[in-house]
C-alpha cells in the first residue's frame, strides 16, 4: 500500500525527543498538553514514555549506559545537548516493502528492523538521509487528544537536496516553495498525512554541505487562548499571543520550558 501521492509514506506515526531526566520530561510535557503520558517502557539500554496526540505522539527517550543502534538512532543528540528532537518515525502499511522501495531510490535501511514501543523500527541511513534520523514503522492507533501536530520543522543548508529526500525518494507532497526576503527564509511545506513537514533555509546563509536538523514543533489546540491562559497560570514562560501568518489563526512560544525544543502552540 501506498501513499497517495506515489511514496510509501502514510503519515508520521511519532517523534522521538531525547532527554537527560524523563520523568522531569513527562511532568514538563504532561503540563503542556494537559494530559498524562499513555505508555512507558524499555528497549535495550533507553528508557521512553510515549504521549499520543490526535495525529502523531512524541516519544521521549532517556538513554542509559553504552549506545545500542536503537539508542543511536531514536535518542540521538548533538555533542553537549542536554535534549534534542532525535527521529521522525514514518507510518507505512508494510515496512519490509517500504524499505525495499527506498533502497532502491537510494536511501537504504541502515541495518535489520529494531524492538520498539511493542513492534518494530527500521531505521535509515542518516548520511543518505541529510543526517536526519529516520525509522519505518506500521502506524499506531490514534489518541483521544485535543492536541496535534501542525508541523515539524527541519533546518537544511541545501534546500533542493531536501526536496530529493523528502518528495523524491520519500514520495512526500511538496505543497509551498516560498521565499521571503522580510523573513530571511526559505519555506518549504511538504504534506504527511494530515500534517506537514515544515524546510526552512536561511537565506543568508547561502547553500552549504551541513546536514539538515530537525528543529521544532508546533502544536494545534482548539483555543489557543485557553491554551495561553492555562499554561500561564502554571508558570510556564509563554509568549503574548499573537496573529499567526495563517488568516484566522494565532499563536504563542514557549521560553525554555520545552525540554529545549523551539516549540508553538497555534489555533482560533
Amino acid at each position: 500500500m501506498a501513499s497517495r501521492d506515489g511514496g510509501p509514506v502514510l503519515g508520521l506515526d511519532h517523534i522521538t525527543l531525547a532527554v537527560a531526566a524523563l520523568d522531569a520530561a513527562i511532568a514538563v510535557y504532561g503540563t503542556l498538553f494537559a494530559q498524562g503520558c499513555e505508555a512507558r517502557g524499555a528497549a535495550e539500554d533507553l528508557d521512553w514514555a510515549r504521549f499520543g496526540l490526535a495525529n502523531t505522539a512524541l516519544v521521549l527517550v532517556a538513554p542509559r549506559g553504552a549506545a545500542s543502534p536503537l539508542a543511536r538512532h531514536v535518542a540521538h543528540r548533538p555533542d553537549g545537548a542536554g535534549a534534542a528532537l532525535g527521529a521522525l518515525a514514518f507510518a507505512v502499511a508494510e515496512p519490509e516493502g517500504a524499505a525495499r522501495l527506498l533502497e532502491r531510490r537510494g536511501l537504504p535501511a541502515a541495518g535489520p528492523a529494531l524492538p520498539w514501543q511493542g513492534g518494530e523500527a527500521t531505521p535509515l541511513r542518516p548520511d543518505a538521509a541529510r543526517g536526519l534520523h529516520l525509522l519505518l514503522t506500521r502506524p499506531g492507533a490514534a489518541a483521544a487528544s485535543a492536541t496535534r501536530l501542525d508541523h515539524a520543522v527541519i533546518r537544511s543548508g541545501d534546500p533542493e537536496r531536501t526536496i530529493a529526500l523528502l518528495a523524491g525518494r520519500l514520495g512526500l507532497e511538496l505543497r509551498l516553495d516560498r521565499s521571503n526576503p522580510a523573513w530571511g527564509q526559505r519555506l518549504l511545506f511538504f504534506r504527511c498525512g494530515d500534517l506537514v513537514v515544515e524546510v526552512s533555509h536561511d537565506l543568508a546563509g547561502g547553500i552549504t554541505d551541513a546536514p539538515d536538523s530537525l528543529w521544532g514543533l508546533t502544536w494545534r489546540v482548539p483555543d489557543v487562548g485557553a491554551t495561553h491562559a492555562r499554561l500561564e497560570a502554571a508558570g510556564v514562560p509563554v509568549s503574548p499571543l499573537r496573529i499567526g501568518r495563517k488568516p484566522g489563526t494565532r499563536l504563542f512560544t514557549i521560553r525554555d520550558h520545552a525540554a529545549g525544543v523551539p516549540t508553538a502552540f497555534i489555533g482560533a
